[in-house]
């Protein structure tokens, strides 16, 4: 399988209007639309007709009309000329389908298990999306591990003076990670220790894996106190998918749940707005921090790489022969078996 063989999302459901939106998956350009009747259509950015980019057209019932000459395109991208009637094509057009209110897509050719998440007993809080300056595998390193977290992030993880303290630990089967972290807490700010109800001594646990078919993660955060017997009000999960625009850019999907044990609702909607705010800051400084990267080599080999690091060659193995069908080694790794 390649790239674009997997279902990935390419947009939020709510981004796709009346208009025909243009997506780039993997350097592909492709326009999305959704048809009168509510179906869903993605074909390739460009009429064969003329090449304009048929995302700049309009829906016109059941069918995709170009701009420049009026040629229509159905959802399976078959297509046909006003202005010769006899005349018709064909145009390459992609599965399509609305889950978890994101609009994946993937090649016809392939036939991947679509992916699910456990999202029951949980509260939607806001799906967002990041453009991140960086290559597929530079991005998911970023996300992937909690080292960083002394330095880069505000409200979660834990304090680069005891980050020395933090135990970690991996699974992995042949297209998954798992990586667990648990430590003293980073000092929340007031309201945030108190909605959450940390306590002085208590720990953070950082518990997420990641799958390749397509790239995401699910991450799980929570606190317990320092025994680990007692677990704190809220506990958030959030998933992530990483989906390559250009060699140089990704684009994130970040889909945020929690769950409290506050009675009436636990008052996740009264401060999903709060939530949300406060989540995004977190995932902008990941984000941020990227464009500060020397160079955009996703090779590991040669780097000093820490006891917080051994996922990075794991997934370099695992995007490289489940995601892009690869075999080899393209970045310098033993790699057993």
């Amino acid at each position: 399988m390649g790239m674009l063989d997997h279902w990935q999302p390419v947009a939020r459901a709510t981004d796709l209007g009346r208009k025909p939106l243009p997506v780039v998956l993997a350097g592909s350009q492709i326009a999305v639309f959704r048809t009168a009747s509510g179906k869903l259509g993605a074909v390739a950015d460009a009429c064969p007709h003329r090449r304009l980019k048929l995302s700049a057209g309009e829906v016109i019932g059941e069918k995709l009309q170009c701009r420049y000459h009026g040629w229509t395109f159905d959802a399976c991208g078959e297509g046909e000329s006003p202005g010769s009637p006899k005349m018709t094509t064909c145009t390459k057009s992609y599965d399509i389908r609305e889950e978890y209110g994101l609009i994946f897509v993937k090649t016809r050719e392939s036939n991947p298990q679509f992916p699910t998440l456990d999202n029951k007993d949980y509260t939607h809080i806001g799906t967002l999306v990041h453009e991140a300056p960086a290559p597929l595998e530079l991005t998911m390193d970023n996300f992937n591990e909690i080292e960083h977290s002394g330095t880069v992030h505000k409200n979660f993880g834990y304090d680069l003076d005891k980050m020395h303290e933090v135990k970690v630990s991996f699974e992995s089967t042949d297209d998954s990670i798992r990586v667990m972290n648990v430590g003293p807490t980073k000092r929340l700010p007031f309201l945030d220790r108190l909605f959450i109800g940390v306590k002085p001594g208590d720990l953070f646990h950082d518990d997420w894996t990641t799958w390749f078919s397509p790239l995401h993660s699910q991450f799980d955060h929570w606190w317990t106190s320092a025994d680990g017997s007692e677990e704190r009000k809220i506990r958030w999960r959030i998933f992530l998918f990483y989906v390559p625009v250009t060699d140089t850019t990704t684009r994130v999907f970040s889909m945020l749940y929690a769950k409290s044990k506050w009675p009436f609702g636990g008052g996740l909607r009264l401060g999903r707005r709060y939530i949300r705010k406060q989540t995004e800051a977190e995932i902008m400084s990941d984000v941020d921090m990227l464009q500060y990267l020397a160079d955009y080599e996703p090779g590991i080999a040669g780097l000093k790489l820490s006891r917080f690091d051994k996922s990075l060659g794991l997934t370099r193995e695992r995007i490289q022969r489940v995601y892009r069908g690869e075999r080899g080694n393209r970045f310098g790794l033993r790699i057993a078996g």
